[in-house]
């Protein structure tokens, strides 16, 4: 177990439905993203935006889905607010569009750096040489997890406090990871119980991930703990990150150089702009959406 990971910035499952929370507020939109200029992305502009693409939706049932959405949100408007600089024209009629994706991405693509592949083995060495981490293969994990609402009684005890307990059981011998699950498919049903599949475990945005990719095959990661859920991990297999060899490699340098090239080229200009237009996100408000109901049913 890592008791030292109950922190309450962990916690990504709280599958939990924005809407109901946006409804539940009597027509109020709080602020959660600000740019320096001035400018908001405001809980109805998220609400509108999810409408819309209804391959976010999923994504709004938890805090780090949220997030990552507003991230995007804010990328696609600070693309538009650079178009608009450089003078990159738009389509007639989508003009007030503040939230265009297909004029964010007419602009993204002139930001891009431009990708090419080494001309030849020699340059496919030299670069395998000089870019280890365009070859390194990260950490995956088989999972299994038990979330709770955090408001449950178990056994008279507050649910964290009885994965705590259960978990010490757990880890004594004395009962399975999987009796625990079946325990908590009997209290709560609506999200997955038990094994999540193989996970890659590298995210930038996701906390969680990270510190999961540092535990052992066999470990338990929690209890943790944030807004009105609590769960615990088990890392039941491990597949530990690796540098590739050149031998693995050689044949497909060409276009893995040109996919990362282009992978790193997104995350500057994503950066740069964020950085421009002075992008933070409200992760306090963002979180007090899932406070204010109770989960979706």
């Amino acid at each position: 177990m890592t008791p030292s990971l109950c922190n309450p910035g962990w916690l990504r499952a709280l599958v939990m439905c924005v809407a109901a929370a946006t409804a539940s507020l009597a027509g109020a939109s709080e602020t959660l993203v600000r740019l320096s200029n001035g400018e908001t992305i405001s809980q109805d502009d998220f609400s509108a935006y999810v409408e819309k693409r209804i391959d976010l939706r999923a994504s709004s049932r938890n805090v780090w889905g949220v997030q990552t959405v507003l991230r995007e949100m804010a990328t696609v408007r600070v693309l538009s607010l650079e178009g608009a600089r450089i003078g990159e024209p738009r389509q007639e009629g989508r003009e007030e569009q503040r939230f265009d994706d297909v004029y964010a991405h007419a602009v993204h693509t002139k930001l891009l750096p431009v990708c090419a592949p080494p001309a030849d083995e020699k340059a496919s060495r030299q670069y395998f040489s000089d870019n280890p981490q365009a070859f390194r293969v990260p950490p995956m994990a088989r999972l299994s997890r038990v979330i709770l609402p955090a408001s449950e009684i178990l056994e008279g005890e507050p649910a964290a406090a009885w994965l705590m307990k259960e978990a010490e059981i757990v880890a004594s011998g004395k009962k399975s990871f999987d009796d625990l699950v079946k325990q908590a498919e009997a209290v709560y049903r609506l999200d997955t119980q038990g094994d999540l599949g193989w996970i890659t475990l590298f995210d930038e945005d996701a906390s969680v991930l990270r510190v999961l990719a540092t535990a052992k095959q066999g470990e338990m990661v929690g209890p943790l703990r944030e807004g009105d859920f609590a769960y615990l991990f088990k890392v039941n297999e491990k597949r530990e990150g690796r540098q590739l060899a050149w031998e693995e490699v050689a044949v497909s340098v060409p276009a893995r150089a040109v996919s990362f090239c282009r992978q790193e080229g997104a995350k500057k200009v994503r950066s740069d702009l964020f950085a421009k237009y002075g992008v933070e996100l409200d992760n306090a408000a963002i979180r007090s959406l899932f406070l204010k109901q109770p989960p979706a049913k």
